[in-house]
């Protein structure tokens, strides 16, 4: 009777463990599947620059909204990148003037 009962409980420890072994290997087939999913590699885009006139009523802020691509941390980084560029500060664009406007696009030109 106690050697019935050593087997039948040897037996349930076997399939817990089992069960238990089976469950990790199927969540950390799911977290590696997910891991792989958020590193694939981002299409590559490349800098390019254009140039701009400034029309009456225009500001850096609205012409940097224009341009802006996701490439940029925030909008004050890209306005400094544009007043770098053009060696000016950033209230000082006046209408005719042109800017050479940075931005990053998919599409490698040759």
């Amino acid at each position: 009777m106690r050697s019935r009962r050593a087997a039948v409980k040897a037996q349930r420890r076997t399939f817990m463990l089992g069960l238990m072994v089976l469950t990790v290997i199927v969540i950390g087939s799911v977290l590696l599947g997910t891991i792989r999913t958020q590193a694939a590699p981002a299409e590559p885009s490349y800098k390019y620059y254009t140039s701009i006139q400034i029309q009456k009523g225009d500001t850096l802020w609205n012409i940097a909204d224009e341009y802006i691509t996701d490439d940029y941390d925030s909008m004050d980084e890209y306005m400094e990148e544009i007043c770098a560029i053009n060696h000016i500060l950033p209230g000082d664009i006046h209408s005719g003037q042109y800017l050479t406007i940075p931005y990053y696009s998919a599409e490698h030109l040759k």
